[in-house]
């Protein structure tokens, strides 16, 4: 049987270390399969390809990658892997435009196709992901939503299956995407053993523990402005939407439609994500009790509260500290978290969503 074609691209501009991370996994699953009884059988063929004219790709930073073809030498493909686009998307979208008819190409083929991090803007503008559930980085996560409606992001996921479209988080997480990919297409005794060979803890936390909430103030609304900086004052006080309207004479109904439009987000939400990342830092930095750090967000129901971080975070306080805290760095954190996940052996904090294949 001729192995899977597995196809790992290389766009202009990229972070090199997703596309050459992603084949040295592959590449070393492969070798460590050929050596265990039972597992040699199932093999892949691994290359990159270029996103550009030319095989050798200027990626960021200056680095240069010599890829094995460009894509208009690739007509079929098992698997097609996309790498993260770096932070200015419409710049690179525009740059590697020629991956997007290349990708619905190659889907319509038959190929399955994966992306890490950005990269989901490419699927996105490629149509493969209308409809379906996508994970990409926090930070990314509403410009994806805002630019295409139609997708459903998932914004807890590291890796998200949807049978035939698989996409992936924040940059590293091209590590729980290849470890994933070598499981399918290798077996779960190899990925084992190659979680152990590169020493990678896939049971991590959900990229909302990761996420940093950055309250957005360029939208030149001073009204808005001002029950902000109250907001941000008075944290510790019982304040309510109601309260934040009348601080601004605004009507209840007016106040919320403008700070949602200014903000993206209800005053609702806003002020619970703004305790919510005060609560982090003072579980990073402080030792006082999860109910005085309750408290100095505004906060006297601790077990509300606790539902409440948990709801942003993915975590618990207590695994929060013990996560990233300095006083609680050396604790051991639980491995429950609130992804919903399927009956799959490991990786809890991963979103498996794998819909019957067709």
């Amino acid at each position: 049987m001729s192995p899977r074609k597995v196809h790992v691209v290389v766009l202009a501009d990229c972070t090199a270390m997703v596309s050459v991370g992603v084949v040295e996994i592959l590449r070393k699953s492969l070798l460590l399969a050929a050596g265990m009884a039972g597992c040699g059988g199932r093999r892949l063929s691994v290359s990159l390809v270029s996103a550009t004219r030319d095989r050798v790709v200027p990626t960021a930073g200056g680095l240069r990658i010599t890829c094995d073809s460009r894509l208009r030498d690739v007509t079929s493909s098992g698997l097609v892997i996309v790498p993260s686009l770096d932070p200015d998307i419409g710049a690179h979208l525009a740059q590697n435009g020629a991956v997007v008819p290349w990708l619905r190409a190659l889907y319509r083929r038959g190929a399955d196709i994966a992306s890490v991090c950005t990269g989901a803007f490419l699927l996105a503008e490629a149509g493969l992901l209308d409809g379906k559930a996508a994970a990409t980085h926090w930070a990314f996560e509403e410009a994806l939503r805002a630019r295409y409606p139609k997708v459903v992001v998932e914004p807890r996921a590291i890796v998200v299956d949807q049978g035939r479209v698989l996409t992936a988080g924040g940059a590293t997480a091209f590590l729980n995407l290849a470890l994933y990919l070598v499981e399918r297409e290798l077996g779960a005794e190899v990925a084992r053993a190659s979680e152990r060979m590169f020493l990678v803890d896939v049971n991590k936390s959900p990229q909302s523990a990761y996420a940093m909430f950055s309250p957005q103030k360029a939208h030149g609304d001073e009204d808005i402005l001002r029950a902000q900086r109250i907001i941000e004052r008075d944290l510790a006080e019982a304040l309510t939407v109601d309260r934040l309207a009348g601080a601004v004479a605004m009507s209840r109904r007016n106040f919320v439609r403008r700070f949602k439009h200014a903000t993206g987000n209800t005053p609702r939400d806003y002020l619970q994500r703004v305790r919510v990342e005060a609560a982090k830092r003072m579980l990073e930095t402080s030792a006082r009790s999860i109910a005085e750090v309750a408290r100095s967000v505004g906060y006297e129901d601790v077990v509300g509260f606790r539902r409440l971080f948990t709801r942003w975070t993915g975590l618990t306080q207590a695994d929060y500290r013990a996560r990233y805290g300095r006083a609680g760095s050396r604790a051991k954190p639980s491995t429950r978290v609130t992804v919903p996940r399927s009956p799959r052996r490991h990786r809890p904090s991963v979103l498996w969503q794998r819909p019957a294949r067709g």
